[in-house]
């Protein structure tokens, strides 16, 4: 059972979202398990439907909330300007849970990528409020840059200036849905084909023209301005009541910070590390063996 669910945010726009429940949900008498999703840079809800899907029809006292990050899929894009940063996007989860009004009792959240990052700081800002945290390919650490922090945010306002000083781009070739399927398959190394047409289904939509386009807002790919810092990182892992479990690659795309895994060892309790084998979208296409360690792992400390 899926309802369409936006949700209007502080700064004008809206988050396209949807709200899973088991037709059974009526007659189970356990209490609700409640679980935000939240996709990856430059993907969109339907990354983590499969896997949502699966949860909820094993469990019918489940209800999972996705949506489409600001900038991506069906979601408005930030006025002109704005810096798609990761405290934009930690603002814009908390105007999910309260949109949801779900900030007065216990949820858990499933982050995929930076989805994952975002995540980590949510459980460390509200820690109360958060039951588990899994990730599935990510590890909260802070970016890396051989410039000085105020040298790199020096250069990175400049360019984001010179961006947006410019004309937007106007393509000229006609998108067809065969060619954005192939463009989305392109852009992700290892994705399978069936994951890579559920991407580009959120991924593109028809202009008055009737003219297929991509939805997302192309600022996204500048960078933040401001670095989110290792110290910013540690500082989260510790604030973090939560039980944590990370479901990683057994050949990573990206090198994993081993000195925030070795923190979430020593503050974490109930913190676990699962790795299998797969690429960086093993979510999508190991959806048995992925739900299964999450079973597991809610099975032993979900509260």
């Amino acid at each position: 059972m899926v309802t369409k669910l936006n949700i209007p945010c502080v700064w004008g726009g809206h988050l396209a979202g949807i709200l899973l429940k088991n037709h059974a949900a009526a007659s189970v008498k356990t209490p609700t398990t409640k679980i935000i999703g939240i996709h990856g840079w430059l993907d969109n809800l339907n990354s983590l439907l499969p896997l949502a899907e699966r949860l909820i029809d094993r469990h019918p006292n489940y209800e999972i909330y996705l949506y489409d990050r600001a900038g991506h899929g069906f979601s408005s894009h930030l006025p002109k300007g704005s810096d798609y940063s990761h405290a934009y996007s930690l603002r814009d989860l908390r105007t999910v849970v309260q949109g949801l009004g779900w900030n007065k009792e216990k949820f858990s959240l499933i982050g995929h990528s930076y989805g994952g990052h975002i995540s980590f700081t949510y459980a460390a800002a509200y820690p109360e409020e958060i039951s588990c945290l899994v990730t599935l390919d990510s590890i909260i650490r802070g970016e890396f840059s051989s410039e000085p922090l105020w040298e790199n945010v020096a250069t990175r306002i400049d360019k984001n200036i010179e961006y947006h000083s410019k004309s937007p781009k106007s393509y000229q070739k006609e998108l067809t849905y065969e060619k954005a399927i192939e463009l989305v398959r392109s852009s992700r190394r290892g994705i399978d084909d069936e994951s890579a047409k559920l991407l580009a289904e959120r991924s593109i939509d028809r202009d008055k023209h009737n003219k297929l386009y991509f939805t997302r807002d192309e600022s996204l790919k500048n960078l933040h301005l401001l670095p989110f810092t290792q110290h910013s990182a540690e500082d989260a892992i510790k604030a973090i009541q939560a039980s944590v479990l990370c479901i990683g690659m057994l050949n990573p795309q990206w090198s994993v910070s081993n000195s925030s895994v070795e923190l979430l060892k020593k503050h974490i309790p109930n913190f676990e590390m699962i790795l299998i084998d797969g690429s960086h979208y093993f979510h999508m296409a190991k959806v048995d063996e992925v739900s299964k360690h999450i079973d597991q792992y809610f099975n032993k400390y979900l509260k």
